[in-house]
């Protein structure tokens, strides 16, 4: 009977880290529209020529992509492209700053709500960031734009980047006390008597990929350029129903709904290569230098289905 309720216990605690797993992805969610608000409302305070509101470094990066795209242009069609883009940033601004106001005073975001969000939060900071980098190239052909007018004043701006500033600290402290309750639980997992060897080395490589993570946040680094991206952990690969069977290649957040649901993959020959799947990439990721990150590891080529009658 103790033997059975261990076993239920250690289910219970995959389908616990599963949940934790899916409000881990709703966090981040939240931290990267966040900080990508903060980059707007800070590229706006850049536009207005706020005193010290200095190009970034990323800001930086993008003057030197866009310098070799239009260094061929004329300053009038130079000129001629930032007032274009000068009128979509002033018709954006109100809906950002209202997007700013409603995540910041509401904490029930659903996650559904931020994929809505954040495509339109980058494609405005895209507008913001390719119109300083052009004022910049201007300014370095000896031409100087006035500053960017906006209906919104500068005070009120400056008031909700504080504010998305603290909403994100704050987040990011919830990140990162989430990611360490995950590994918390993972540590009892490991323990458990019912964690098969093949379980025990899938829970091993999820816990370092979850520690690559926190470090990559606790170092104020971006959350877009996370080592293992928090959407492509799979918590279930190693399950007791699945310890036999090829671990499943990553998914994305609306196929991992059904992905439960998928028939059982074909048995296959034993390959003498590390698994195709999550676990085998993991190790590959893990045993990399330092500077490669998951998504530069591509998964290994399925093989060729065979036709019928071959």
């Amino acid at each position: 009977m103790d033997t059975v309720d261990s076993s239920l216990a250690f289910s219970q605690q995959v389908a616990l880290l599963e949940k934790k797993r899916a409000v881990l992805l709703g966090l981040l969610r939240l931290t990267e529209t966040l900080q990508q608000l903060r980059v707007a409302l800070t590229s706006v305070l850049q536009l207005g020529g706020a005193a010290g509101a200095a190009p970034s470094d990323s800001d930086l990066r993008a003057f030197e992509v866009i310098r070799q795209r239009v260094a061929d242009l004329s300053s009038a069609e130079l000129r001629q492209a930032i007032e274009q883009l000068d009128g979509k940033v002033r018709d954006s601004l109100a809906q950002i700053s209202t997007m700013a106001l409603q995540l910041v005073d509401d904490a029930r975001a659903s996650l559904s709500d931020l994929e809505l969000i954040h495509p339109r939060v980058n494609g405005f900071n895209r507008f913001a960031r390719t119109n300083i980098a052009m004022r910049v190239l201007l300014e370095q052909r000896g031409e100087n734009l006035p500053a960017l007018q906006f209906e919104l004043p500068r005070e009120a701006i400056a008031q909700r980047l504080a504010r998305v500033e603290e909403k994100e600290q704050g987040i990011c402290r919830a990140l990162v006390a989430h990611i360490q309750d995950m590994r918390g639980d993972l540590a009892l997992m490991l323990g458990n008597p019912h964690c098969a060897e093949s379980q025990t080395q899938f829970y091993q490589v999820l816990d370092q990929a979850l520690a690559a993570n926190l470090a990559h946040i606790e170092a104020g680094l971006s959350l877009s350029e996370l080592p293992m991206p928090i959407e492509s952990i799979e918590v279930e690969g190693g399950s007791a129903e699945h310890a036999d069977s090829p671990v499943a290649e990553p998914v994305g957040t609306a196929e991992a709904e059904t992905a439960a649901s998928a028939p059982p993959l074909p048995d296959v020959a034993p390959d003498p290569l590390p698994a195709p799947g999550l676990l085998g990439r993991l190790r590959r990721w893990l045993s990399s230098p330092v500077e490669v990150r998951w998504r530069d590891l591509q998964p290994p080529a399925e093989p060729a289905k065979r036709r019928d009658g071959e």
